[in-house]
């Protein structure tokens, strides 16, 4: 039964970090994209108003991935949650950063989403 619990906690593991990863990197590009309209619309000399609507739809895209990216570090808490209320509790399963705290994973500082 405990081989079983940690092989399912394990193979969340195995996609949660790659989910996070993958929200940031869809950021990033978001923003260098955002970049690209501006300096493109300044470099060609085209009036402000120059591609405003497809500026506006990045934009709320970038607003949801922020928004997507709260959600995974809120279901990465939960998990953790999970994790002890399984009896997993001395099992770590990510190499690469610390969980997000327990509560109000996405308020408070920028420390704490980070």
């Amino acid at each position: 039964m405990l081989n079983q619990r940690l092989s399912a906690a394990k193979a969340v593991a195995a996609e949660l970090f790659p989910a996070e990863t993958d929200l940031e990197n869809a950021i990033v590009h978001h923003a260098r994209l955002t970049i690209a309209v501006v300096e493109g619309r300044r470099s060609a000399k085209l009036p402000i108003a120059t591609g405003q609507e497809g500026l506006r739809h990045i934009a709320r895209a970038t607003e949801r991935l922020v928004e997507a990216r709260g959600e995974i570090a809120n279901a990465h808490a939960a998990f953790r949650e999970t994790r002890e209320e399984i009896g997993l509790r001395a099992f770590g399963f990510g190499d690469f950063w610390d969980c997000p705290p327990k509560k109000g994973a996405t308020t408070g500082s920028a420390a704490n989403v980070a």
